[in-house]
């Protein structure tokens, strides 16, 4: 520190110090009215404090990224669903085989970043959501103080050229009608799978998501006015003897759907069978649930899959089927039939217009080159 006595009389005392973001010599300084033992003691003081306040912007602590994003998680994961915390724990197994457990959060930026997201090899949708988990982190980071800025903001994701196997890929996204007959009448030939049959065509005329439609009891549906109440969805997270009922995915998905005759029948049906099996089996279980195995537990996605893709290979059909395709197929349904768009979303419980514009607009689009084709057929 030293003084510059100033032309009014007074003194100004100077300190030097290194600015914490480029590293240049800056100068604080305070001005008093002497020079005295005491006014340097207090010039001294007052400087530190001054510097101090100015280095604290930038005090960044040393942590491993994986430790910030796994305090970041518990954190957030409180506000989820549990069976939502799948999805995470599947991008957090991503980005930490990525960034290893030696890097510090602080040391991370940009161009790590987006060498990272170069390397991905995933749909666009599946690496903007990796993006946004990321960008969450970060934020938390700079709140917490481990860092004073989001290299993420600056993250470019450049969308991949589309192939004729992408713009193609729609259409294996649900399924045609006479599809949905081969894999049902597969599905219906044989004792052990023909549960899986009742809950896919089920699936297949409502549009529910399969976690609603096992969460159903008899109580949700109200068939004198062919609707069926959608309030929860199944949750395994404890393991499947815990099972118990979790909100819906989203506000939207509480809803309430109208089903049609040949729904109301085979809900009806699916009722008389389980009174049957209470009756006949003792290992079955009087829980309420409707669509279940034959011990009365609501049936696992897993175990369902298997059944429904095995059905599918036998009837020749080369796509991925799993529940989510019968989701799909009902939107397909829906769009063939001119059904708005808003109408289609308000019925599946869909506030991600992502996948039902695609499909609606695909079919849609179909519509129109068939009215030509069969214009044109006819001479007109």
């Amino acid at each position: 520190m030293w003084v510059e006595p100033l032309k009014d009389g007074r003194f100004k005392f100077i300190e030097r110090y290194k600015d914490p973001y480029t590293e240049k010599t800056r100068k604080k300084s305070v001005v008093l009215n002497s020079q005295s033992k005491q006014a340097w003691n207090k010039a001294l003081s007052i400087l530190n404090d001054k510097i101090e306040n100015e280095l604290a912007k930038k005090k960044i602590e040393k942590v491993p990224f994986q430790q910030v994003y796994t305090e970041w998680e518990n954190n957030y994961f409180k506000s989820l669903r549990p069976n939502s915390k799948n999805t995470y724990v599947a991008i957090r197994k991503i980005i930490f085989k990525n960034i290893n457990e030696d890097i510090l959060i602080s040391n991370i930026d940009t161009r790590l970043l987006q060498n990272f997201f170069a390397s991905l090899d995933y749909s666009q949708t599946y690496i903007a959501h990796i993006k946004s988990n990321l960008n969450l982190v970060f934020k938390y980071a700079i709140k917490l103080g481990y860092v004073d800025k989001n290299p993420v903001e600056n993250v470019e994701i450049i969308p991949k050229a589309k192939t004729l196997e992408d713009i193609e890929r729609i259409e294996d996204k649900y399924l045609e009608k006479n599809e949905v007959k081969l894999i049902l009448d597969q599905l219906y030939k044989s004792r052990s799978t023909f549960r899986v049959g009742r809950l896919a065509e089920f699936m297949y005329l409502t549009g529910v998501r399969f976690g609603e439609a096992v969460a159903l009891r008899e109580g949700n549906f109200d068939l004198d006015n062919n609707i069926v109440h959608i309030r929860g969805t199944i949750d395994y997270s404890k393991g499947y003897k815990q099972k118990a009922i979790g909100p819906t995915k989203t506000q939207k998905s509480n809803r309430d759907v109208q089903l049609t005759q040949r729904t109301v029948e085979l809900v009806k049906r699916t009722f008389e069978e389980n009174k049957l099996d209470l009756l006949s089996e003792s290992d079955f279980n009087n829980d309420g649930f409707v669509f279940v195995t034959r011990t009365g537990t609501p049936m696992q996605n897993s175990s369902f899959n298997r059944s429904f893709a095995a059905a599918g290979k036998k009837s020749g059909i080369h796509k991925r089927l799993t529940s989510h395709i019968l989701r799909h197929t009902h939107v397909s349904l829906l769009a063939e039939q001119n059904t708005p768009l808003k109408a289609i979303m308000d019925r599946v419980g869909h506030e991600d217009a992502d996948v039902t514009n695609k499909i609606y607009t695909h079919i849609t689009d179909k519509m129109k080159t068939d009215l030509i084709s069969q214009l044109e057929e006819n001479g007109l």
